[in-house]
């Protein structure tokens, strides 16, 4: 048996890796040798990707043919996202995706378009499949600008609380009990969240924590918000803020004409007027609203250090000597193996000319008794950490898996940062080459069950 075979059965589905095993002696010790404590990586339209000597992708069995992964909710949970919506899960060129009148690549979602959305959770490993009418009764419905952020499980049970996170800020969070009921948080700016007991703390963009302290209604158990507590402030929170400004419709009231100075002839031409300018405001209100439809208000995990409208013309000018990469940062709350919160701060530059490469990686924790985030050294001792917009964890470092190191996925699979030696390395494994062509914002980790060989 080569080498090859035997690595590609252990690094695939915990399922055949213990049938690998079962086989024969031989075949058990090579099961051994090749532990696979690696997490997959998930595409929007259903494929996994393994990684290491023999990496390869294959498709999720007993999803629908119209399934979306939004991303994993836990270990070895995935949140779908059943829909004809296709513009989350296409990939360029996709000839399924495309205008069935034009043709057009459908590439861009658009405001004034809505979809029915039917979502469920997916337990791949054990085919288990768990709806969520509650959640379709508050986002069922929704326009394709829409998006799912996060879909975050408190635990492997499907009954317990679930915490929802939408670019939407009339939606920002949505706390699901499955056959319970919902209770919808809107606009606090919350771009990351993470359960810790009976609290849901939540990260804004301009680094403040709020605690949403979680409780359940005493008739029919609907999930609760007793409290919400600001827990740590930034005083440059305004700085973060400004870069993405709030715009609201101003209202102006309509001026009444004077009836006594118009004749039968101007009443017709005024009359010709008012129906053109009712339509003219039909079509401002419908525009403004499918603007203000509270979409993308909410802003992302993942911006610009430095805002500047102007960034875009600079690639334009053929200045000789000038700098035009720019620095990203992308902020992630996670929890740590010991229950400790975590600020993660991953910046990375992005230039026309070459890939994009990580500047450094920080990691903050959270002094819930002082309010403030505390300097780390790094991350606790025997950990790793895998960072991603829909899901993010905290794991021990066996294996392939390399104590002290940080694995992300936007744009960046190939390399790691040490925290130790606080250096980009190279990973020691690889991810096919099929995670290139998708877009790294929906990508996400899923950590398969452990399989004792």
């Amino acid at each position: 048996m080569s080498w090859t075979v035997s690595s590609r059965a252990c690094r695939s589905r915990p399922a055949d890796r213990a049938r690998f095993a079962a086989v024969c002696r031989a075949w058990r010790s090579a099961a051994r040798q090749l532990p696979s404590h690696l997490p997959w990586i998930v595409f929007p339209g259903g494929t996994f990707c393994t990684a290491g000597v023999g990496a390869a992708c294959f498709s999720i069995p007993g999803l629908p043919d119209d399934a979306t992964c939004l991303g994993a909710a836990h270990d070895c949970w995935l949140a779908i996202d059943c829909t004809d919506d296709v513009v989350r899960r296409a990939t360029f060129p996709d000839t399924a995706a495309c205008d069935p009148d034009t043709g057009e690549p459908l590439v861009y979602a658009r405001r004034n378009v809505k979809h029915n959305h039917t979502y469920l959770l997916h337990n791949p490993f054990s085919n288990l499949t768990v709806p969520l009418p509650e959640l379709d009764a508050v986002v069922g419905y929704m326009a394709e600008t829409f998006t799912i952020r996060k879909v975050l499980m408190r635990s492997p049970a499907p009954d317990d609380f679930i915490a929802v996170t939408t670019n939407n800020c009339n939606y920002n969070i949505i706390l699901c009990r499955r056959e319970k009921g919902t209770f919808v948080l809107p606009d606090y700016r919350i771009i990351d969240v993470v359960f810790l007991g009976d609290t849901l703390y939540g990260i804004t963009s301009g680094e403040e924590l709020l605690a949403f302290h979680l409780s359940e209604d005493d008739e029919d158990g609907r999930p609760n918000v007793t409290r919400i507590e600001l827990v740590i402030k930034n005083p440059l929170s305004r700085y973060y803020y400004g870069e993405f400004p709030w715009y609201w419709p101003e209202h102006e009231p309509n001026q009444e004409e004077n009836d006594n100075s118009a004749d039968e002839g101007y009443l017709e031409e005024e009359d010709i007027n008012e129906d053109e300018e009712s339509d003219d405001d039909e079509l401002a209100d419908q525009a403004l609203e499918d603007i203000l439809n509270g979409d993308d208000l909410i802003p992302n995990n993942v911006e610009r250090e430095v805002y500047d409208e102007a960034f875009e013309e600079r690639y334009n000018r053929e200045v000789p000597y000038e700098p035009k990469d720019e620095i990203v940062i992308g902020r992630y709350l996670v929890k740590s193996r010991t229950g400790e919160l975590l600020l993660v701060r991953h910046r990375y530059l992005l230039s026309p000319y070459s890939h994009s490469y990580t500047h450094n990686v920080q990691v903050l924790k959270a002094n819930l008794n002082k309010g403030k985030w505390a300097a780390s050294d790094g991350l606790p001792k025997g950990e790793a950490l895998f960072l991603g917009q829909s899901y993010s964890k905290c794991t021990q470092a066996h294996g392939d898996i390399r104590e002290g190191f940080v694995y992300y996925l936007p744009q960046l699979v190939d390399d790691a940062y040490d925290m130790t030696s606080c250096t980009t390395c190279n990973i020691a494994f690889g991810w096919p080459w099929q995670c290139k062509l998708e877009d790294s914002d929906w990508l996400t980790w899923l950590f398969p069950p452990e399989v004792v060989v």
